[in-house]
């Protein structure tokens, strides 16, 4: 797969909140990540995290509850900041 479409993504539903770690094993694509509340408060954000990067983990500065997996430049094309909200 070349990657996510340009309004794809995959989310990501945990049971509870927490410091919910990604790595990109096995990615072929980088991506942006991003991390929400319950709520649906963006609390943390990484960029353009490359294939390359791997074995290194990627977790929140908090707790979160929702993990969103985007195409990498989606972040910045529509200037995405932590503190945003978002409805489910």
């Amino acid at each position: 797969h070349a990657g996510l479409a340009e309004r794809e993504g995959m989310l990501f539903v945990f049971p509870e909140d927490g410091f919910h770690t990604f790595w990109m094993k096995d990615m072929n694509f980088s991506i942006d990540i991003v991390w929400f509340s319950f709520k649906g408060e963006i609390v943390d954000i990484q960029e353009s995290v490359s294939p390359e990067s791997y074995p290194k983990t990627f977790a929140p500065k908090e707790k979160a509850r929702y993990v969103l997996e985007l195409p990498s430049g989606f972040i910045e094309a529509f200037n995405v900041k932590v503190g945003d909200s978002v409805d489910f």
